[in-house]
């Protein structure tokens, strides 16, 4: 079950299918017809750890995160209009970027890719927001 909690104009998103923050922050917060997903991080809530493997893996791990979190909003990744990467090491984009576009069809989202290192050794932290128009 989603949980989500809300204000007059505003609607927190959380759902347990997707990474829990490691911060002081939500998942995701809806405002009019538009979703700002956190920034999110490849980390196995479950196992309390980082997502074994390489930048492919964490990327597939926070690409599933974001489809999660939309899904609990309503949404799609078809809904994504602007998304930013942030990679430990941008020598790794050519890798990243095969499994990222592995989750989209014809339609890609506005995208900006930058090395700004992701906190806590992660190699790979990507935020984003989405159009959900009537949801």
């Amino acid at each position: 079950m989603n949980d989500t909690r809300h204000t007059p104009d505003k609607r927190v998103i959380h759902t347990p299918n997707a990474v829990l923050p490691v911060g002081p922050f939500p998942q995701a917060v809806q405002a009019g017809d538009f979703l700002f997903i956190s920034g999110t991080v490849p980390y196995d809530s479950a196992r309390e750890q980082v997502v074994e493997g390489g930048v492919e893996e964490q990327t597939a791990h926070v690409m599933g995160s974001l489809r999660a979190i939309l899904e609990a909003a309503g949404g799609t990744l078809d809904d994504l209009v602007k998304v930013t990467v942030h990679m430990k090491d941008v020598d790794d984009w050519a890798r990243m970027n095969a499994v990222y576009e592995t989750f989209f069809g014809d339609y890609l989202p506005a995208r900006m890719t930058m090395q700004s290192p992701p906190p806590l050794g992660f190699l790979v932290d990507i935020d984003a927001v989405a159009h959900l128009p009537g949801r």
